[in-house]
């Protein structure tokens, strides 16, 4: 009989569902039959480098991050840099100085001041076509750079993946994702916070087939713009053409932009939970057309921004949500505020104009919605649901100059991250591993006797 030692086993269940990975759910909304990377199998990046090689080169891929990522220092660091004082800065260092960047006059007349920053963060890393960008557990993080989506990419699917610390002192300090110009784009279970600027960004191209959902966009920063701890520059609709369907988020401590809509536009926002949120949520500009519907705000002072909403709403209260019938095919679930302010809108040329691309769109009534959204969204939950159908399960294939064992056993056992020196059993043990379709795979491990070298320790 062969005997294994604990790690050999752990490693050849790396090959199995012991460090299976899923991709959680289906596609919905207007981002319905999107495929990512498909079939390709999935890898774990060995380092920035790759990753970055990966992510931008032209083949299908399933791209793992098993762990962070940090690209802070990758790109040098510009020191005492020209950069100015904006008029919303009253409060020094807990504002935002801004970056004055190459060909843009944002600055004007601001005062003029230096600052110091990271370059990595200025510009997200190219997304190819045909990806699939997955997290593992909750340690999938991204510091220090986004990710970027232009010039017609379409197919890709982003999941399960924090990005984080973007240059937060500072405007112009790096935007989380953004999108110019793309097609049938997932953005799932992902967390953003401590960027510079946008957490999530279109324009100015069209970007359809897109839907954000189960995310956390978290506001929480040192370097406030309105100057009270909360982030201002938040969600920007800036793309001629958008569709984009926004359902089952959790926007919380931000101050402005939550989001900002522009321009030929279609946005379905739906079972949201707005909190804590100091100034205005929507703003929605001339040509966009925004359905409103199914969503909580928790101490949001402004959920629509009256002064500068030239744009077409509509917003749903108990009254007119029949209304929604002919659009979506149910009648669609009144709002709900509280210790908020009003939110406003009743335009039914939004429902009488709704593209026809969206396909079934679910949502649960409002009482549900706070906890569903607080218990679902962002990165570390997948496996409590809130993406669709179950999940599809996929092995991970390390990078070929990887280490096929990961530094922590912990990862694979237990779940538990952060614990750098796992305590391996000293008496033989067994691990059983549920496959999503039923299946379990059983493996048995012990030592050979100490007065055998090779596993002796």
């Amino acid at each position: 009989m062969v005997l294994l030692h604990p790690l050999l086993t752990a490693a050849a269940l790396l090959g199995a569902s012991a460090r299976a990975q899923s991709v959680v759910g289906t596609p919905f909304g207007f981002a319905s039959g999107t495929t990512g990377g498909g079939n390709a199998a999935p890898a774990a990046p060995k380092d920035t480098n790759e990753l970055k090689e990966w992510l931008a080169d032209p083949n299908p891929r399933v791209i793992v991050i098993d762990k962070e990522f940090n690209f802070i220092g990758t790109e040098d660091t510009c020191t005492d840099c020209e950069c100015c004082i904006p008029d919303s800065n009253t409060c020094g260092d807990a504002g935002q100085n801004a970056i004055k960047t190459e060909g843009s006059d944002w600055c004007g007349s601001y005062p003029a001041t230096t600052c110091t920053y990271d370059n990595a963060g200025l510009e997200g890393m190219e997304v190819a076509s045909d990806k699939t960008i997955i997290g593992v557990g909750d340690a999938g993080v991204i510091r220090g750079k986004g990710l970027r989506l232009v010039n017609g990419v379409s197919n890709i699917i982003i999941q399960n993946v924090h990005i984080t610390e973007l240059n937060p002192q500072y405007i112009w300090g790096g935007d989380a994702i953004s999108l110019d110009g793309t097609d049938k784009i997932w953005v799932d279970h992902v967390k953003v916070s401590l960027v510079g600027r946008q957490m999530f960004v279109t324009g100015y191209e069209s970007s359809g087939g897109v839907t954000v959902s189960n995310s956390e966009f978290d506001g929480q920063t040192k370097w406030s713009a309105s100057c009270d701890g909360h982030h201002y520059w938040s969600v920007l609709g800036y793309g001629k053409g958008d569709q984009i369907t926004f359902a089952n988020n959790y926007i919380h401590h931000t101050s402005g932009r939550s989001p900002k809509i522009e321009f030929d536009s279609h946005w379905h926002a739906y079972n949201n939970f707005w909190e804590n949120n100091s100034g205005h949520a929507f703003d929605v500009g001339e040509g966009a057309n925004v359905l409103i519907e199914g969503n909580v705000f928790s101490n949001v002072k402004t959920p629509m921004n009256p002064e500068d909403t030239p744009g077409s709403t509509f917003a749903v209260n108990a009254q007119d949500a029949s209304s929604c019938t002919s659009a979506l095919g149910r009648p669609c679930i009144a709002n709900e505020l509280t210790s908020s302010g009003e939110l406003s809108g009743n335009d039914e040329a939004v429902l009488s104009g709704w593209p026809k691309g969206e396909g079934d769109t679910k949502a649960m009534t409002t009482d549900k919605v706070p906890s569903y959204v607080k218990a679902n969204a962002g990165v570390g939950k997948l496996g409590s649901g809130g993406s669709g159908a179950a999940s599809s399960s996929v092995s991970i294939t390390p990078s070929p100059t990887s280490s096929a064992i990961p530094s922590s056993i912990d990862n694979i056992f237990l779940g538990v991250p952060g614990r750098k020196d796992p305590t391996i059993p000293s008496a033989p043990f067994s691990i059983s591993v549920a496959h999503p379709q039923g299946r379990t795979y059983h493996a048995r491990s012990c030592y050979r006797r100490k007065e055998d070298s090779r596993h002796a320790s």
